[in-house]
């Protein structure tokens, strides 16, 4: 019985971490893609979530993460952007 629990509690903390590195792959590629092809800062972020919303919904993840979360990995995809892939200094 304990090692069936041990195995599920790393099974569902093994999808939460694959669920977050997902999240923040996809937020990395819309912010290039707003970075890119957009203008103005308003623009970029609501493109960039848009996109982002878009891909968790087509995998059935939209329900994971609320708006606050969204946005900070939006912000932190920017900033890892303009560092050159880092996200702190």
């Amino acid at each position: 019985m304990a090692v069936a629990h041990a195995a599920s509690r790393f099974f569902v903390a093994h999808t939460k971490n694959k669920n977050l590195l997902l999240l923040n792959e996809w937020a990395m590629q819309a912010v290039q893609y707003a970075e890119t092809h957009l203008q103005g800062s308003v623009e970029k972020k609501q493109s960039a979530l848009n996109f982002l919303t878009e891909r968790l919904n087509a995998n059935k993840l939209g329900l994971k993460f609320d708006d606050k979360q969204l946005d900070t990995v939006i912000e932190l995809a920017v900033t890892a952007l303009h560092n050159g892939g880092k996200t702190n200094d």
